[in-house]
């Protein structure tokens, strides 16, 4: 529940940010780039920070399960690379590839108990160098007072951890995570267009859900007392678009 308090506020505060930056932005005078939007592709380059954990399912009962009481996901910041492909399919209508490299840095909180020394916490670190492929729709608004545009982005991106040690040889196993190489997600967000003398600059936020499964099985406590683990990743991004 609070991490998605913590999701919760991340929108808000996103919302104030657009009303801010629109309100300054949206004046009468004259449009920048004024044939932009007829050509057909466009193409640039996003930095972007990111905010990863995941969302989690413990078996339906662990206290009699290798001693694990409780386990929850703490969300740690991470920061995103990437090159933009954008294809204008109609007034309304972009379709967007946006190969990148993200860093995320996430960790998985579990309390254990044991019969002679109480309960202690146990943090599991998992660091991924995360290849990502998304193919994404854009539904756009019309100018809104020549220089600015909102949008809303949405489609599906596939992943591949290129730091997972689901392949790795590990002498011992006993007190690691291992996650799957690969990911599914799916990703919803906004963002605002500011059309500029030479470019057009662009703030993102959007949120990637993961649909799989990405615990590898393991014999250990941390594995077997996790019914299914999914990646949650909140993204703030800057795109420049020539």
């Amino acid at each position: 529940m609070e991490r998605y308090k913590k999701i919760g506020k991340a929108v808000i505060i996103w919302s104030f940010i657009c009303l801010f930056c629109g309100s300054l932005f949206a004046q009468k005078g004259a449009p920048n780039l004024p044939n932009y939007d007829t050509k057909i592709a466009h193409f640039g380059f996003v930095l972007g920070i990111n905010c990863a954990g995941f969302s989690s399912k413990p078996v339906s009962n662990l206290n009699p399960l290798d001693s694990v009481m409780f386990i929850q996901s703490a969300w740690k910041p991470g920061f995103d690379i990437g090159i933009l492909a954008n294809l204008h399919l109609g007034r309304c209508f972009d379709l967007r590839f946006i190969p990148s490299l993200s860093l995320l840095d996430r960790t998985i909180n579990y309390s254990i108990s044991h019969t002679n020394s109480g309960i202690y916490e146990h943090a599991q670190r998992i660091e991924s160098v995360n290849l990502n492929l998304p193919l994404l729709i854009r539904l756009k608004s019309s100018r809104v007072g020549n220089n600015i545009r909102f949008y809303a982005i949405t489609g599906v991106q596939y992943s591949i951890d290129l730091a997972s040690r689901s392949k790795k040889r590990i002498a011992d196993e006993s007190n690691i995570i291992k996650l799957r190489m690969d990911d599914l997600q799916v990703q919803v967000g906004t963002g605002l267009d500011f059309y500029l003398q030479f470019f057009k600059f662009s703030m993102e936020a959007k949120m990637s859900f993961g649909v799989l499964n990405l615990m590898e099985p393991t014999n250990t406590i941390y594995s077997t007392s996790v019914e299914y683990l999914r990646s949650t990743t909140f993204h703030i991004s800057f795109l420049f678009e020539g």
